[in-house]
């Protein structure tokens, strides 16, 4: 029975994380979340509820986009009831039809404002990885072998540290929804709270081990002993740094990024639960008899 327990429960969970995700209906025609496209014309009809970003093809707008459009190589045609809200910044060919219809404003990337609008949410990405690295930093000068005990276990059993996070992340939503209708009584905004911080905790801790240890495969070592004889790259800080740099790099390359990110988070989430932040205390306690 427990060799079905964790593969039904992992399935469960992947069934829940679609529906969580997945549009809600077929007929649902809104793009949620920001688009991208490349190397190919980009045909709007549909809302898009976000950003779209469009490399190397032309853009044809029939439908409202709720956020920016960024057009690199190509031409933009706006056409009712096709409306852009936020601003457009492009590169390349012509903008047609944008009297009226556009929210913001209109800057060409050989312009200092167009470069500047596009460096905007790589600016805010890095300031939330710069963050990353201060916070990861201090829990490793605090608590180095824990970090690098669950690092370990990363390596060791990856497909556990992934089924158990995907468990855990249904878990916390799955307990939230449940925790917000007792919310009327009270009791259910400490719950919540308590459970908001324990996930953030989670998530925290889990992605500086995920950063532990994408800096140890990086650095091609497998043990401590190793590490150590290293001149350069040895340590656990050094492991962590490496870790952030490497996933901070991914985190920019869009539609990538985000999947990558997502991905790490779910092991992070996994590997704190498997280790008990590293500590790998029992979850229950263990019953023994009674010594005379």
């Amino acid at each position: 029975m427990s060799r079905i327990v964790l593969p039904l429960t992992t399935a469960v969970s992947l069934i829940v994380t679609a529906m969580l995700f997945a549009p809600l209906g077929i007929a649902r025609s809104a793009q949620r979340g920001d688009q991208y496209v490349f190397g190919k014309d980009a045909d709007v009809a549909a809302p898009v509820n976000g950003s779209l970003q469009v490399y190397g093809g032309n853009v044809y707008v029939h439908a409202p986009i709720t956020g920016d459009l960024l057009v690199i190589g190509g031409d933009v045609t706006i056409q009712d009831p096709g409306r852009v809200a936020g601003n457009i910044i492009y590169g390349g060919g012509p903008i047609s039809g944008a009297e009226g219809r556009v929210g913001g404003r209109i800057y060409s990337l050989t312009t200092l404002q167009g470069a500047a609008a596009t460096m905007t949410k790589s600016a805010v990405i890095v300031s939330l990885l710069f963050a990353w690295l201060i916070v990861a930093v201090l829990v490793t000068l605090v608590s180095p072998a824990e970090v690098r005990h669950s690092a370990v276990e990363i390596r060791a059993s990856a497909l556990y540290c992934f089924a158990l996070g995907l468990i855990g992340f249904t878990s916390f939503v799955l307990t939230a929804i449940v925790f917000s209708y007792l919310v009327p009584y009270l009791i259910g905004i400490p719950l919540l709270a308590a459970l908001a911080v324990f996930a953030i905790l989670t998530k925290v801790y889990g992605m500086i081990a995920v950063f532990h240890a994408v800096g140890t495969l990086v650095a091609g070592s497998r043990t401590r002993e190793q590490l150590a004889s290293r001149k350069w790259l040895r340590g656990d800080l050094a492991m962590v740094v490496v870790g952030v740099l490497i996933l901070g790099a991914v985190r920019l390359i869009p539609v990538i990024g985000p999947i990558a990110w997502s991905f790490a988070s779910i092991f992070g989430v996994g590997v704190a639960l498997a280790t008990r932040f590293g500590r790998r205390e029992p979850s229950f306690l263990v019953w023994r008899p009674a010594e005379a």
